[in-house]
């Protein structure tokens, strides 16, 4: 494992929110209920032409020699001395986690990369972040790491693989910001990353993508009101705001609308997915850990609706899974999506108005 993860490096290298948010008691999924539910959707799918597929990541209908790409999870800086940031709303799916005191980082997906002439800036890796690139094989792409992080790379934790170091041909420094804020690359660096590394970005022979989607518009029958919905992260204090009308959720942050600097575009996701975690303290510098092996509780919010739910990942190897609490596996609505894994003693708050 440790080989495969070092080829792969660049040598220089709820407690219960508001009443919208309850959540209520965990039941273990059944079999039989995914595989129901996934053959109702199979039965209901229009035939697609010759090269198109569904996308794993969104569920929308892309071309095949993009769908069968996997993604690069890149880290991004999210302080206000690292804003504005580029690139990120191309992002098929975005992650954020709190890290040292108070401050958050994301990590965004990039599938379709054909347009990303800059994006940024990158930061160093937290070693929680593994567990969550694994979950979609993603490349693992940052600009250095915590020490934590370097154990679990250097272990080779369980199969990673990504692009990290400080070579010119994949990362850049600018000039219109102060180090450590000014690190980029583009679609031409992490392809440089690639035939650097010998990388490839094909999926595994028979991989599936984890996640469900409908292939049309599905307003939840059940569920409470969730027209804003406010994340418990002190420093950004980041909020999504329900558009009733394009039925997404637009990103808010420091008392702002979350804007890409690239094409001035606020940051918007069809769906939110809430993780509940365990956390610790492992260090005298704050540093955290999240218990991501095993199962917990979570939201699901789409089309102005929240959800309680479960997640659940057997081993590091294996991948995170969603359900209702009756077991039924949960379906995303076709798009772009936002994940957030939250300590467990704190509250995300949705509100109807």
């Amino acid at each position: 494992m440790k080989k495969r993860w070092i080829a792969g490096l660049l040598t220089l290298t709820m407690i219960l929110g508001l009443t919208a948010c309850g959540q209520k008691k965990e039941e273990t999924p059944s079999e039989t209920q995914t595989e129901t539910e996934s053959e109702t959707v199979k039965e209901t799918e229009t035939p697609l032409e010759e090269g198109k597929m569904y996308s794993y990541m969104t569920g929308e209908v892309v071309d095949t020699q993009i769908g069968t790409q996997r993604p690069y999870a890149i880290m991004i800086n999210n302080i206000g001395e690292a804003l504005p940031q580029s690139g990120i709303s191309q992002a098929e799916a975005v992650y954020e986690c709190l890290v040292e005191h108070g401050i958050t980082r994301l990590m965004c997906e990039f599938q379709n990369i054909e347009n990303l002439s800059k994006v940024g800036s990158i930061r160093s890796a937290r070693h929680y972040y593994m567990d969550l690139a694994e979950d979609n094989e993603a490349i693992f792409t940052h600009f250095g790491q915590s020490i934590f992080a370097k154990a679990r790379i250097d272990e080779g934790y369980p199969t990673i693989s990504g692009l990290s170091g400080y070579s010119g041909d994949v990362f850049y420094r600018t000039d219109d910001r102060e180090a450590p804020h000014n690190v980029f690359s583009s679609r031409d660096g992490l392809l440089a990353g690639l035939s650097a590394t010998g990388l490839t970005r094909d999926y595994p022979e028979g991989y599936k993508g984890r996640l469900n989607f409908y292939h049309e518009d599905t307003v939840p029958e059940k569920g409470d009101a969730a027209n804003k919905v406010s994340m418990p992260f002190p420093d950004c204090s980041p909020w999504f705001e329900y558009n009733a009308e394009d039925k997404l959720y637009y990103r808010y942050q420091y008392g702002e609308p979350h804007i890409d600097a690239e094409n001035n575009e606020q940051l918007k996701f069809k769906n939110l997915i809430i993780q509940y975690a365990q956390r610790s303290v492992i260090s005298n510098e704050d540093h955290q850990d999240y218990t991501l092996i095993g199962s917990g509780k979570g939201l699901f919010i789409t089309d102005g609706k929240v959800n309680p739910i479960t997640w659940k990942r057997e081993s590091a190897a294996d991948r995170t899974t969603y359900f209702y609490e009756d077991g039924t596996p949960v379906y995303l609505n076709t798009g772009k999506s936002y994940f957030a894994v939250v300590p467990s003693e704190l509250s995300v708050a949705c509100e109807a108005e």
